[in-house]
């Protein structure tokens, strides 16, 4: 009696077509998402690494570049994104404030966090206000008084700076419309 082998299959020209279309279209997906997320936020990651006065001296940089509003003598900037990740305030109130004193360079950070009244969600006070105040000196910054401590201040400057980079981002794709 013969013996028998087994023999594999080939296997057929569907199944090798079908792999071969999941392939690409996994390849194309992964590609869409890379190129969709914002240089800008892939850059965030590395930030929260940074000292924090290397965090706030990017977070001038780019406050600095929106620039002055006519007739004033000092640079002003105002946002609005969550930082505290709480659903039932959906964001705080953040102003930039940079103007010259003394041949320095006055940096500060108001951020005041909301809370929702009662039973309406849409009306919101503010309840806490907390300052970042620094300036800087010959390419140098130094923080001079915070209502953050250290470990607090090195997670929220990050993400301060990320919201910024995103309103900006968002800026330049209304004035293309335009």
């Amino acid at each position: 009696m013969p013996i028998k082998t087994k023999t594999r299959r080939k296997p057929s020209l569907n199944i090798i077509l079908k792999a071969v279309l999941v392939g690409a279209v996994t390849f194309h997906l992964a590609q869409a998402v890379a190129i969709s997320m914002p240089n800008e936020l892939l850059f965030i990651k590395k930030e929260a690494n940074k000292e924090a006065e290397d965090i706030l001296k990017n977070i001038y940089k780019e406050v600095k570049e929106l620039g002055k509003r006519e007739n004033e003598t000092f640079i002003k900037r105002e946002f609005h994104f969550d930082l505290d990740e709480n659903p039932t305030n959906t964001e705080e109130h953040i102003v930039v404030l940079i103007y010259e004193m003394n041949d320095k360079e006055r940096i500060i950070i108001q951020v005041t966090y909301f809370e929702s009244e009662g039973f309406r969600d849409s009306i919101k006070y503010a309840k806490d206000i907390k300052l970042i105040s620094s300036f800087l000196e010959s390419e140098e910054i130094a923080i001079d008084k915070s209502d953050y401590d250290k470990k607090e201040i090195k997670k929220i400057l990050p993400d301060i700076l990320k919201g910024i980079i995103e309103e900006k981002r968002l800026y330049r794709l209304i004035e293309r419309k335009r």
